[in-house]
């Protein structure tokens, strides 16, 4: 008898399965779950920029307004139209101080002390010793003598400041709002 060839008796290779791309690996469910959570946050942080944009836009166009308004009024009475302006000015910078500095002593902020806190919060002297301090005068301005122009100038670009460039508030005390004007009229002073 001759000998048979022993891997004949051998039985063939199995071949796995094929893979299935069903269910996937965790891994895979991992970094799917990271891309959509970062993708809710990504949508969020746009749709706060857009909120963002829109009422820096109403409260710029309220500000246009407030101008235009004078300047239609102007003609007929200026004195009037100035303090009327005033008057719609120093509303707008309160209603965006209020939505972007929540300090429990800023609705009773008039007078000297308003201005120095919108000069803290742009960090200038512009309000207290320049062209914005007849908004600390207000309606109670006898004469209205202001350059319209500038103090647009100066209140657009606080409010933009105020909504595009984000920093801590800083908090008001007696105590510094008393010692803000000298500290700040030195500043002003080359």
């Amino acid at each position: 008898m001759e000998a048979e060839d022993p891997l004949s008796e051998l039985a063939d290779i199995h071949l796995p399965d094929a893979v299935h791309v069903w269910p996937p690996a965790p891994g895979w469910w991992v970094l799917a779950a990271l891309v959509v959570c970062a993708l809710v946050l990504l949508y969020r942080q746009q749709l706060a920029r857009v909120f963002l944009r829109r009422r820096l836009g109403a409260a710029l166009r309220e500000l246009d307004a407030a101008l235009n308004r004078f300047k239609k009024q102007a003609a007929s009475d200026r004195n009037e139209a100035g303090l009327q302006l005033l008057q719609s000015v120093n509303a707008i910078l309160k209603r965006v101080a209020l939505l972007h500095y929540p300090d429990p002593e800023l609705p009773r902020l008039n007078g000297r002390p308003w201005l120095r806190f919108l000069d803290s919060q742009s960090h200038t002297a512009d309000f207290t010793v320049g062209v914005g301090r007849v908004l600390g005068d207000g309606m109670y301005r006898p004469e209205f003598d202001a350059d319209v122009d500038a103090l647009h100038v100066l209140c657009r670009r606080w409010i933009e400041q105020s909504y595009l460039h984000k920093q801590p508030a800083k908090k008001l005390s007696p105590a510094a709002a008393q010692s803000a004007p000298a500290s700040q009229a030195s500043e002003a002073k080359p």
